[in-house]
C-alpha cells in the first residue's frame, strides 16, 4: 500500500499467496504483476529497504529467424486507429496443455486454462499488462490482414461463438474475404487456435483507447483485454512483451520463429 495501491484482500490459494489489489484507472502502468512489482520496488527503495527487481526471462531476447520465412501482408488504413502494431509468425508449434504452474496462476486470477498457446498469451496479459492475440496462421486467407473501421451491419462470429452485428466505426481486422478480429476486445472464431494448429501468428499492439471503449459499450462486451486497451497502453512495452511471448512459446510449444518481427510504428514515442 506504500505505492498508492490499495490491497483489498490477501488469501492463500494452494501453496501460493494471492493479493487482491485495487489499481485506479489512471495507473494502467501498474495494471499487471510487473507493474505492481515496479511500484513495490520503488516504495521499498524509497524507505531504504534492500530489494531487487527481477526482469521476466526472455524479455530482452530479440527473436531470430529459425526456419523458412513465411509471408504476411499487413495494411492499416488509418494509423490513428492503431499507434503500434507488431507481429511475428511461429512454425512447428505443438498444441498441448500449458505447464501446471501457469495453469494455477491463471486459475488464481479467474481465467480458465485452454492450451499452451492461448494460456501463454493470457498469462502475459496479467504478467506484463499487454493483451496479445494468437491466430492460426493457416486460416488467414492469402496471408493478408487489413486493419480498418467496420461498416454498419457487418458481422463477425467471436471466440465465444456469438454472431455479432457491428455498427460503423469499430476497429476490426479482415483477411482477403472476411472479418477475423474484433480488435482490442475478442478474436474471431474463424481464426482461432485449435489442436491441429501448426503455425501461429502472434501480434501485440495498441489501439485508440476511445474507440475500444466505444466498441465495448456499443456491443455490451467487456473483456480483460478491452479493460486494458481502453485506458491507453504504453507503446514502448510492446516489444518486450512480444519477446517474452516468443521465449515462452519456444519453451512450452516447441515453436520456431518463421518470420522477422513486423513492427508498424508510424509515430514513435519521444
Amino acid at each position: 500500500s506504500l505505492s498508492g495501491s490499495s490491497v483489498e484482500k490477501i488469501e492463500r490459494v494452494g501453496n501460493d499467496t494471492v493479493f487482491d489489489i485495487e489499481i485506479t484507472t489512471n495507473r494502467i502502468d501498474a495494471f499487471s504483476v510487473l507493474g505492481v512489482a515496479r511500484e513495490t520496488y520503488a516504495a521499498f527503495k524509497y524507505t531504504g529497504g534492500k530489494v531487487l527487481l527481477k526482469k521476466p526471462e526472455g524479455i530482452d531476447v530479440w527473436p531470430k529467424l529459425e526456419t523458412t520465412e513465411l509471408p504476411l501482408k499487413i495494411k492499416i488504413e488509418k494509423p490513428q486507429l492503431c499507434p503500434r502494431f507488431t507481429a511475428i509468425i511461429l512454425d512447428d508449434v505443438k498444441i498441448k496443455s500449458s505447464p501446471g504452474w501457469m495453469q494455477e496462476h491463471l486459475e488464481s486470477v479467474g481465467t480458465r486454462p485452454i492450451n499452451n498457446v492461448v494460456d501463454i498469451s493470457n498469462y502475459l496479459m496479467f504478467e506484463l499488462g499487454h493483451p496479445m492475440q494468437t491466430f492460426d496462421y493457416d486460416k488467414i486467407l492469402q496471408s493478408q490482414m487489413t486493419l480498418r473501421e467496420s461498416r454498419d451491419g457487418e458481422e463477425i462470429t467471436t471466440l465465444d461463438g456469438l454472431r455479432r452485428k457491428l455498427p460503423a466505426g469499430i476497429i476490426v481486422i479482415e483477411d482477403e474475404k472476411r472479418l477475423i478480429d474484433l480488435c482490442g476486445i475478442m478474436g474471431g472464431a474463424n481464426s482461432e487456435i485449435e489442436a491441429k494448429t501448426k503455425r501461429v501468428l502472434l501480434f501485440v499492439q495498441t489501439y485508440d483507447p476511445a474507440r475500444i471503449r466505444m466498441a465495448s459499450q456499443a456491443l455490451g462486451l467487456r473483456t480483460e483485454a478491452s479493460s486494458r486497451f481502453e485506458k491507453g497502453l504504453d507503446t514502448e512495452g510492446i516489444i518486450p512483451a512480444l519477446n517474452r511471448a516468443v521465449f515462452l512459446l519456444k519453451a512450452f510449444a516447441d515453436a520456431k520463429v518463421a518470420s522477422k518481427v513486423i513492427d508498424i510504428y508510424p509515430a514513435p514515442y519521444k
